[in-house]
């Protein structure tokens, strides 16, 4: 991979976390009917464009087991994410926001990101380093805080409407 794509890579997977975290700060209509949609664009792009990575890689035990441990952690903050979320229901609409507690779990996702980057590096799984695997990630991450996010609006909690 040359360092412009790196680069270009880079910026992507930054511009996508940060649209993410400035929508998670703020209410939000839990639109029932688009709820999937950005989960969904997210794993699309994701493989789109990790098929160039993948194509000329081989992907070994090591790299399929980085995948996996990266992928339930994945899931796993997205659910206590969307176990943080607020939930309230204004004007017979519900709404949600994650608040800033959870978005400092992205702190945590940022962490494990790049934990497992530096060990797939050392150990030649680069395929599990590239920008469509991030993506992917971000996509099963916004999956769990969906699933838990879907499950809370069932019993909203009484927040101020501000």
């Amino acid at each position: 991979m040359s360092l412009q794509n790196a680069v270009l890579e880079g910026v992507l997977v930054v511009l996508v976390l940060g649209w993410i975290i400035y929508r998670q700060t703020r209410w939000q209509v839990v639109d029932l009917t688009r709820v999937w949609r950005g989960p969904i664009i997210l794993a699309v792009v994701g493989v789109l464009v990790s098929r160039s990575a993948v194509a000329g890689a081989s992907i070994g035990g090591l790299a399929v087991a980085l995948l996996a441990l990266e992928a339930v952690l994945s899931v796993g903050i997205g659910l206590g994410m969307g176990m943080l979320s607020q939930v309230r229901r204004v004007d017979g609409e519900l709404q949600a926001r994650t608040g800033l507690v959870g978005s400092l779990l992205w702190f945590v996702m940022l962490a494990v990101r790049l934990g497992v980057d530096v060990w797939a590096s050392a150990s030649g799984a680069k395929i599990v380093a590239s920008a469509g695997i991030i993506l992917l990630m971000l996509a099963l991450n916004r999956a769990g805080r969906t699933v838990m996010l879907l499950r809370r609006t069932k019993q909203p909690h009484q927040v101020a409407a501000h």
